[in-house]
């Protein structure tokens, strides 16, 4: 399914974390509202539960001042205690008036109506018998029923904020849960959105950084292609602009190579076979400074033939490296048809080249095997000492096939390994064979170990340099003889 990009990675971007955000805001929007509305419903009702109380309490203390007048009216007879009386009465209807506006439940209605309707008795009798002492001891009875009911009214006012607190509470904990499902609601689909868009994002990024690798990879051929939003597209199309022009300068170079090799190989060849005719005396006696010149033109000779030949192979190493030909291929084969073909130059240095290999057949490229043991062992048998020891190593250790080779040449430092694979690096020191080297050799090793998805790494030793090359295997079987 084609994907639709924005304009720009940046929009990208910006709608991927707009898009993740907005559930999780959402929730915590409707939770904040929720959680408001929730609040403001418990604050009415611890409000009106305090007013209640508080109410309840003036109640109280009005009923006691007006006990407290009408008795002592009872006992000293003085009217100002009467009048004292009538002003706690008036204090306490005003309180029930308040007390009767707020919106409380009928059994709390019941119980104020209750202390009202006791109340208001108890005034009529004060006002009836208050000419009358001695009738006012019945009206002053009847306010321990009064107080018994004035003490429930608080009670249950006390109650009713509780159970206020409570409830509140409950609430709170009740918006705690509420926000707590609506997250975890919301959580799938923003983390369903969080996995999209960072897909989105990712696919364009491991395109440009694929495209990248291709390009480190020598392989100039294949077009590059990045699906993304325009900006990203465009830089694909720049970097495929930029494979386009690399391939026109390899293909440049290429052709450069190949004439300058023709041109060179028809004179050079007559140059070589006139220093040879000269060197083994076939157009007559030499002294033996004129043999010396002749040997040094016939070295050269042979220096810049090669250089010339490992130019043009490293050019085709290139093209080949991005082609692998896999076949099953003997090892033991193959090993004793690259020491043959270097038997000579180890026999000039009296070399003891010693083979360790098993009889087995894996799946490779052998061609490009034969260039790495070959390139390797030529290597070393060139920086071994005269009279020394060189070592080919094959050997499967679990899934991989191990190539080594090692010699008592005078090593490789380390401040040195980081470079030995480089195109045309020399290392430092003297040349140890006839023909100087190119710096193609090891260069054109690690481009097929490369090609061959496995690794190339220099080991310590004490004497001597130790190269180990790592392959993986994909089929393994012991050789029938």
């Amino acid at each position: 399914m084609q994907v639709r990009y924005p304009k720009s990675f940046l929009m990208l971007v910006v709608i991927g974390f707009t898009l993740v955000g907005l559930p999780l805001a959402l929730a915590l929007i409707t939770s904040a509202l929720s959680i408001d509305k929730l609040s403001k419903q418990s604050q009415r009702a611890v409000l009106q539960a305090t007013h209640f109380a508080q109410g309840a309490r003036e109640l109280a203390d009005e009923v006691d001042r007006m006990e407290r007048n009408v008795r002592q009216y009872a006992i000293l007879g003085d009217a100002d205690f009467l009048e004292a009386y009538h002003t706690a009465h008036r204090d306490f209807g005003k309180t029930m008036a308040g007390l009767r506006q707020l919106s409380l439940r009928p059994r709390y209605r019941h119980y104020l109506e209750n202390v009202g309707k006791i109340e208001a008795q108890i005034n009529n009798e004060v006002s009836a018998y208050a000419a009358s002492i001695d009738q006012l001891v019945g009206a002053l009875d009847r306010y321990e029923e009064l107080g018994r009911s004035m003490s429930i009214v608080l009670k249950e006012s006390d109650a009713l904020i509780e159970r206020e607190v409570e409830s509140m509470s409950d609430m709170a904990a009740h918006s705690r849960n509420i926000v707590l499902k609506q997250l975890w609601m919301m959580m799938p689909l923003a983390l369903l959105l969080i996995i999209v868009f960072a897909m989105m994002l990712a696919k364009p990024v491991r395109g440009i950084e694929a495209a990248i690798a291709q390009l480190g990879q020598g392989d100039l051929r294949t077009p590059i292609e990045v699906d993304g939003p325009q900006d990203l597209r465009r830089l694909g199309q720049r970097l495929d602009w930029l494979r386009e022009q690399l391939r026109e300068v390899e293909e440049q170079k290429t052709r450069f190579l190949q004439q300058v090799s023709h041109d060179l190989k028809t004179p050079l060849s007559a140059l070589r076979e006139g220093a040879d005719l000269l060197s083994d005396g076939s157009l007559g006696t030499l002294t033996p400074t004129q043999k010396e010149v002749a040997g040094i033109l016939r070295q050269n000779s042979i220096r810049l033939q090669r250089q010339i030949e490992e130019l043009l192979q490293y050019g085709a190493v290139q093209s080949q490296a991005r082609q692998v030909k896999l076949e099953l291929v003997p090892l033991k084969q193959l090993t004793r048809k690259v020491m043959t073909g270097l038997h000579m130059q180890a026999l000039n240095k009296e070399l003891d080249v010693k083979l360790i290999c098993p009889r087995a057949v894996t799946e490779t490229d052998a061609e490009k095997l034969r260039v790495i043991v070959d390139n390797l062992l030529s290597n070393a048998i060139k920086h071994a000492p005269q009279q020394s020891v060189v070592e080919l190593r094959l050997a499967r250790n679990d899934d991989q096939l191990w190539v080594e080779v090692i010699d008592e040449g005078p090593g490789i430092p380390r401040h040195e390994r980081n470079k030995i694979f480089e195109r045309f690096y020399h290392r430092a020191g003297p040349e140890q064979g006839p023909v100087p080297s190119s710096g193609l050799g090891l260069a054109i090793v690690a481009e097929f170990v490369r090609a061959l998805a496995g690794s190339i790494e220099i080991c310590d030793r004490a004497q001597g340099a130790h190269f180990r090359v790592r392959l993986p295997i994909a089929y393994w079987a012991d050789e029938t003889t």
